[in-house]
């Protein structure tokens, strides 16, 4: 409508209607500008390292608290001698099991065997004769230190004579738990929380925590293992050779304790000693990754000839 005012036509009155708070001009709803920017937010503020503590004030006028974008600290990586063996293959849907993995994942023998051979003492023997470990003693936690002690001695005897690289897969696996095995929960745990501890990037803790399981259980080879673990990682070379020098002594055997103390002996320097550590290995383990191109290599540079 207009107004008159003296005789002159006054400019005419329009009726607007209000637009709430961040409504997008157009728009017939109201949309938040500052929620439809907040994913792009978080991922620029994340990429920067930077933490999210301003409420951001919504349309309604509640208020939305954001909780803060921290970067998790990328856990360090383990050297080959620290690391677990590779799990067994998973069964395919449709199929069976793969050869030597029973139901559920879990090795079945040493080695993929047909059905139809006889079992041997220990377990199965393989179409030369020789004997594969019972399925037993690399699934079952042994019930004695003695049985622990004897399953060992089996898997050793047949990993030193494993007719290729992927017969040793099992057998790895199976040494590898055995070494685990503590009788201790208290231990299990602590070692558990050892490498948390690591991934998290809490060396301090996970020194602690591995000097109370040496501590508690001095005759526990792997728990030495894991302490030499934290000493590499601190760069205490010194303190992880000492480490993996009580592991072997303890368990003479231990083809990943030989590996990381030869390779620690090789980067500071003690070649000779290095290429004994490597050479022992092999008589362990023949197939173990780069330990014959280490024998080689050393061979020539301590003794000034090829193999």
């Amino acid at each position: 409508m207009t107004k008159r005012s003296g005789g002159h036509a006054a400019a005419p009155i329009v009726a607007t209607e209000a637009r709430p708070t961040g409504t997008v001009p157009g728009g017939t709803g109201r949309k938040p500008l500052g929620l439809a920017r907040l994913p792009l937010a978080f991922v620029v503020l994340a990429a920067l390292g930077c933490s999210v503590a301003q409420p951001v004030a919504a349309a309604s006028g509640r208020q939305i608290e954001l909780a803060d974008v921290e970067a998790k600290p990328k856990p360090p990586e383990l050297p080959p001698w620290a690391r677990s063996a590779p799990k067994p293959p998973e069964t395919a849907p449709g199929r069976g099991p793969p050869p030597g993995v029973a139901p559920g994942g879990r090795p079945d023998a040493a080695s993929p065997l047909p059905p139809d051979l006889p079992p041997g003492a220990d377990g199965r023997a393989t179409a030369e004769g020789n004997v594969v470990p019972d399925a037993r003693a690399m699934t079952a936690p042994p019930d004695t230190p003695r049985q622990r002690r004897r399953a060992l001695e089996d898997l050793y005897a047949h990993l030193a004579t494993a007719g290729d690289p992927e017969a040793t897969m099992p057998l790895v696996g199976a040494i590898e738990r055995l070494w685990l095995f503590s009788g201790s929960d208290t231990i299990d745990v602590l070692m558990e929380r050892v490498l948390k501890a690591v991934g998290e990037q809490r060396l301090d803790l996970a020194e602690k925590l591995s000097d109370t399981i040496v501590e508690l259980e001095p005759g526990f080879a792997e728990g030495w293992n894991r302490k030499a673990l934290v000493a590499y990682l601190r760069n205490d070379y010194t303190g992880a050779m000492d480490a993996l020098r009580r592991t072997l002594a303890l368990e003479p055997n231990h083809f990943k304790a030989l590996d990381g103390l030869a390779q620690i002996m090789r980067d500071t320097g003690e070649k000779k000693a290095a290429l004994k550590a490597y050479r022992k290995l092999l008589d362990v383990h023949p197939y173990w990754q780069g330990a014959n191109d280490a024998v080689e290599a050393l061979t020539r540079e301590v003794e000034g000839q090829g193999i």
